[in-house]
């Protein structure tokens, strides 16, 4: 299972140029934090596609937060 993940992402990776992460960390304050900067980034950036995340992964709190981002599309955050 593990190998076909990493293959997975190698094809992902091979198919752009690029390939936009978002690493969330816990802790109860740093997740509404986070809330509000994704909101932030979202709505008020000048390229929108620079915050288009193909993968997003956090722990605790964090993983809360990447829960919900990770329900819309590259691109269709906002």
């Amino acid at each position: 299972m593990k190998s076909y993940l990493i293959s997975l992402l190698s094809l992902a990776v091979q198919a752009k140029d690029n390939c936009n992460a978002l690493v969330l960390s816990g802790g109860g304050s740093n997740g509404a934090w986070e809330v509000g900067v994704m909101w932030g980034l979202s709505h008020n950036a000048i390229n929108p596609e620079d915050f288009a995340w193909d993968y997003v992964t956090g722990i605790s709190a964090g993983s809360i937060n990447t829960s919900v981002i990770s329900g819309f599309a590259p691109g269709h955050e906002k």
